[in-house]
C-alpha cells in the first residue's frame, strides 16, 4: 500500500481517481445522445467539467515542472464551467422549466468569459504563487476584489439552480419529489463544503484543503448519474 503514500499522496490519489470516474461518467452520458437531450448534454458537460477541475488540481498539486501553475489556474475556469452547467441542468431537469433568449443566456454566460481571461492574465487574478514540492502542495496569492467577484458570481449561479429546483419540488408529482430533493441536498452540501474549501479558505491564503471540494462534487455527480440513468428506468 506504500504506493498510495508516496509519491503522490492518498489524498492527490483521492483526487485522480475522483477525477477519473468523472470522465468516465462524462463519456457515458454522451454516448447516450445529447442532440435532443438537454439534460444528457448538461450533465455531461458538468461530469467533463468536475474531471477538469479535478484534474487540474491533481497536476498543479504533483507536477515538478514550471506547468504545474497552468493547472492551478485552470481550476479557476474549470469551477466557473460546473457552475453554468449546473445551473443549465438544473433548468431542464427534469423538466424544462423556462426559456431564456440569446440576450439572457449572453448576460449568463459573460462573466464567466470574463473571469476565466483574467485568471491567466498576470496580477489581475493569481499576484503569486508558490509550489510545494515535498507536501504535494501548492498555495495561490489572490488579487482579491476580483476574487470576491468570482465568488459571489460562482455562487449565484449554484444558488440559482437550487432555486429551480424547489420551484419544481413544488410543483411536481409525490415519487419524484423525493427525488428533486435528493437532489437538493446534494447539490446543497456540494456547494457548501466546496465554497468553503475551495473559496472560503484559499481567500486567506489556506490551500491545504483544496482536494477535498472536487470529492464533494464527485459525490453530488453519483447522486445526479443515479436519479438520471437509475431511478427514470424504475
Amino acid at each position: 500500500m506504500d504506493f498510495l503514500i508516496t509519491p503522490l499522496g492518498w489524498k492527490n490519489w483521492l483526487l485522480l481517481i475522483s477525477a477519473l470516474i468523472n470522465l468516465v461518467m462524462a463519456i457515458f452520458i454522451f454516448s447516450r445522445g445529447v442532440r435532443k437531450n438537454k439534460i444528457n448534454l448538461y450533465f455531461s458537460l458538468l461530469t467533463f467539467a468536475c474531471f477538469l477541475w479535478g484534474m487540474s488540481l491533481f497536476l498543479a498539486r504533483t507536477m515538478w515542472i514550471e506547468q504545474w501553475f497552468f493547472w492551478a489556474s485552470l481550476a479557476y475556469p474549470a469551477a466557473l464551467l460546473i457552475a453554468i452547467s449546473l445551473f443549465y441542468f438544473t433548468v431542464y431537469f427534469p423538466y424544462k422549466l423556462k426559456n431564456f433568449s440569446l440576450l439572457t443566456n449572453c448576460i449568463l454566460i459573460f462573466p464567466s468569459i470574463i473571469l476565466s481571461i483574467l485568471v491567466f492574465i498576470p496580477k489581475y487574478f493569481i499576484v503569486n504563487a508558490h509550489h510545494d514540492f515535498v507536501y504535494k502542495e501548492h498555495t495561490l496569492y489572490i488579487f482579491q476584489p476580483v476574487y470576491i467577484v468570482y465568488a459571489i458570481y460562482f455562487i449565484l449561479l449554484v444558488c440559482f439552480s437550487l432555486y429551480f429546483l424547489f420551484v419544481k419540488y413544488q410543483n411536481i408529482d409525490s415519487r419524484i419529489k423525493r427525488n428533486l430533493l435528493l437532489l437538493f441536498f446534494a447539490i446543497l452540501l456540494g456547494l457548501i463544503f466546496g465554497a468553503y474549501f475551495d473559496l472560503f479558505l484559499c481567500y486567506f491564503g489556506n490551500f491545504h484543503y483544496v482536494w477535498l471540494g472536487p470529492i464533494f462534487t464527485f459525490l453530488m455527480n453519483c447522486v445526479v448519474f443515479y436519479l438520471v440513468f437509475f431511478e427514470k428506468e424504475k
